[in-house]
């Protein structure tokens, strides 16, 4: 009798700890829910305040290559100085503010106003000129399971996925690219991404190099006086890996 009431008392006390850990995991569920909605509303709101994409098509001013967008420079960095341009994808979910800080650590986790988010901002490279003339300028933004931020990069895989989307715009306070997109792979995480090439030689190189492991055929050549933009996020249940795109970019 004494082993079976043992027994009884094993399983409770399994059956309790199971219970606590199914309530703490639910718990952690809805924190990230939480986390998540907060991160998606928080850029929703910037999109609607500062970013305006009526006129331009209602006047029929939209440039050939362009999308219409306007945005409001004066009043974001009135609202975070540390804003240096807009990256916009159509027909997808990147459509956000650009940010940039003393480091690549501070936006990781940060929302613009500093508010602690898992999907943190989209930054660019503490050691870029936030004019984008260096000759290759890397952007960060996390690969989120709900698809925002860089979350859809990973699409690039396909070249169906390309053809529908081989551009990228990025709009800063004086002049707005046309991003054509040459390249898309994997690397391992601990491989020196932040190439900045210093001259036409090590940018040919460099582009040479990621047409070469791309998952996606462009057939865009590069032309000397051409700049790079790299778009960088994490594999998606892989930390040991990142995503690349890498576009030239265009003046419009």
């Amino acid at each position: 009798m004494v082993g079976i009431a043992m027994k009884n008392i094993i399983r409770i006390i399994i059956l309790i700890i199971a219970l606590g850990l199914m309530g703490f995991s639910g718990y952690k569920l809805l924190e990230i829910y939480r986390e998540y909605k907060a991160g998606e509303s928080f850029y929703e709101d910037y999109v609607e305040k500062f970013v305006n994409t009526s006129h331009a098509k209602e006047v029929g001013k939209v440039e050939e290559e362009d999308t219409g967008l306007t945005i409001d420079f004066d009043a974001l960095l009135a609202e975070n100085p540390d804003i240096v341009g807009w990256i916009y994808s159509e027909g997808t979910v990147i459509n956000y503010p650009i940010v940039q800080a003393d480091d690549n650590d501070y936006y990781l986790r940060r929302m613009l106003d500093g508010s602690h988010n898992t999907a943190g901002s989209i930054f660019m490279d503490f050691r870029n000129s936030p004019d984008f003339s260096d000759l290759n300028t890397i952007i960060y933004g996390h690969n989120m399971k709900n698809q925002t931020m860089f979350g859809t990069l990973k699409e690039y895989r396909d070249q169906d996925y390309y053809e529908k989307h081989p551009e990228i715009y990025i709009y800063t306070p004086h002049k707005k690219y046309s991003i054509k997109l040459i390249a898309g792979y994997r690397i391992d995480m601990y491989y020196d991404i932040d190439i900045l090439p210093q001259d036409w030689e090590e940018l040919k190189s460099l582009y040479d190099e990621v047409v070469g492991l791309s998952t996606f055929q462009a057939d865009i050549p590069l032309k000397e006086g051409d700049r790079l933009v790299t778009l960088a996020t994490c594999r998606e249940g892989d930390n040991t890996q990142r995503y690349l795109l890498i576009g030239i970019a265009n003046e419009l």
